[in-house]
């Protein structure tokens, strides 16, 4: 919540849609655990909300970063992490290692329709960059979003890679 509000101000709607458009490929969050997360950083004077009343409308909350909260950002992204490789409850892969209880045919099936999906999702990577070549460089957020979009972008081309191989490898 923290980095979405340190872009400006946001409404819990703002937040949400901001977050399926940049964030979600990687972390996303549902209203049930928006709201909550606010009344925390509220609690915690890491935000704050503006009341904007609205004619024949309800009222908007309008909630805003504080200088505590850019610390408490700031504080949070120095910290360790644990860098998780999850390979657990890949149900792709255990149809796969469990495959010669099946056809070729039919694994190759699902390996298709996952390369499929995995094309969608790089579409969607390819056009986000083409939008962050044509803004303006000069914004500081510029090569950090880049840098997390050429992620997703090697990241499922290499995925698409494995298909294709694994598709060769059960068609031989």
């Amino acid at each position: 919540m923290l980095g979405i509000l340190s872009l400006g101000p946001h409404t819990r709607y703002d937040i949400k849609q901001h977050m399926e458009q940049s964030t979600s490929y990687f972390w996303n969050e549902n209203y049930g655990q928006i709201y909550p997360s606010l009344a925390e950083l509220l609690d915690n004077s890491d935000i704050d909300m503006e009341i904007i009343h609205q004619d024949g409308k309800p009222d908007k909350k309008l909630y805003r970063i504080t200088d505590q909260g850019r610390q408490t950002l700031s504080q949070w992204l120095s910290q360790p992490t644990d860098y998780v490789v999850d390979l657990k409850k890949n149900e792709l892969l255990l149809r796969v290692f469990f495959g010669s209880n099946s056809s070729p045919e039919m694994i190759i099936m699902h390996i298709e329709e996952y390369q499929r999906k995995l094309e969608e999702s790089l579409r969607v990577f390819e056009e986000l960059e083409k939008w962050l070549l044509n803004m303006d460089h000069k914004d500081k957020n510029h090569k950090y979003w880049m840098i997390t979009n050429q992620y997703g972008k090697n990241h499922f081309t290499s995925l698409i890679q494995w298909c294709e191989n694994s598709i060769v490898i059960l068609k031989s």
